[in-house]
């Protein structure tokens, strides 16, 4: 197993172009259609590294004993991904409703059901089969994996697997299961807003060195079109996003963290990429998460000849323009 990518499972039931939403007893036909996709970071960012490539991925997320659970499961092999899910027998799979209306932004409905439930024991017990990255995300949103975080990314340090986690607003009302674990995580990605909500600070720059303060090592931060920010030892790297037309900026995230895992494993230790490393690792990320945002669905558009199109058209002015940026904190 090169990657192990776990989290969140979920089903996405997706209803687009609605003309309206009716009072209560109304009818609205849904022009395009109801669509069902596999949903969760776990879930997007395994099939997207698929197919990125990659022959050896793993993803691990709750389900239940349901259609939808088996849905995810057969999702998932025909994508190119391994499923290794826990099942529960008593709690359903986890399913969200989107829907938009004709000019306005998309309303979700979400339940809280087996997607929250994964176990730590389950991700250890991968963890024994050395991957040689592990990718955990929907972190504030699983029940129990927050609470044992440290001992999950201690695990995974004793099997020289390189972590990338990836955080989601916590259910719970404040961010201590990430502080007390900052010192383990090898690579943290988090969005602008998150980064506000952990550290007070809205300036990325700033905000990635008070990260560091709290004790986390390498830090990233995206902010959608405006590119990223992150640190890296003591240097900090501005990037600036590829130029795309934006359709859907759904999996976004999960397919920054994606590319940054695809250009890893090209390395002989993913934890030992080198400055110079770690900003073409970057480069594939934003390249992917643009890939991704041009077409509707959150892995659709994340292929390995649409981000080579992007890296060959882009990837010059972005790498300059993000070098003659970088910086060295005090």
């Amino acid at each position: 197993m090169d990657v192990l990518c776990a989290g969140s499972f979920m089903v996405d039931i997706i209803a687009t172009h609605l003309p309206i939403i009716t009072p209560p007893g109304g009818l609205v036909y849904a022009p395009d259609g109801i669509s069902i996709n596999i949903g969760g970071h776990a879930a997007n960012v395994s099939i997207d590294l698929a197919q990125l490539g990659q022959k050896s991925v793993t993803a691990a997320g709750c389900i239940g004993n349901d259609m939808l659970g088996g849905y995810i499961q057969k999702t998932l092999k025909k994508s190119g991904v391994e499923p290794s899910p826990q099942i529960l027998d008593e709690t359903p799979t986890a399913k969200n409703i989107s829907l938009t209306v004709e000019g306005e932004d998309r309303r979700f409905i979400a339940e809280l059901a087996a997607n929250t439930l994964l176990t730590p024991g389950h991700i250890i017990k991968l963890l024994k089969k050395q991957p040689r990255v592990l990718f955990l995300g929907t972190i504030g949103g699983l029940k129990y994996v927050d609470k044992a975080l440290p001992i999950i990314l201690k695990s995974a340090r004793d099997g020289h697997t390189t972590t990338l986690i990836d955080v989601i607003p916590p259910t719970e009302p404040n961010w201590e299961h990430l502080i007390q674990a900052l010192r383990y995580i090898d690579i943290l990605h988090l969005n602008n807003n998150e980064a506000y909500l952990i550290t007070g600070i809205s300036d990325p720059k700033k905000a990635v060195i008070a990260l560091r303060v709290l004790g986390a090592n390498t830090i990233v931060i995206t902010s959608a079109s405006k590119g990223l920010t992150a640190l890296r030892g003591e240097t900090i790297i501005s990037m600036p996003a590829f130029k795309v037309n934006e359709v859907d900026s759904t999996g976004a995230g999960d397919a920054f963290c994606a590319g940054i895992i695809n250009y890893l494993l090209t390395l002989k230790n993913p934890i030992d990429a080198t400055l110079h490393e770690f900003q073409y690792a970057l480069l594939e990320g934003q390249a992917a998460g643009a890939a991704c945002v041009t077409s509707s669905g959150a892995t659709t558009n994340v292929k390995a000849e649409k981000v080579r199109l992007l890296l060959n058209e882009q990837s010059g002015t972005v790498l300059s323009l993000s070098t003659k940026s970088i910086t060295k904190i005090d």
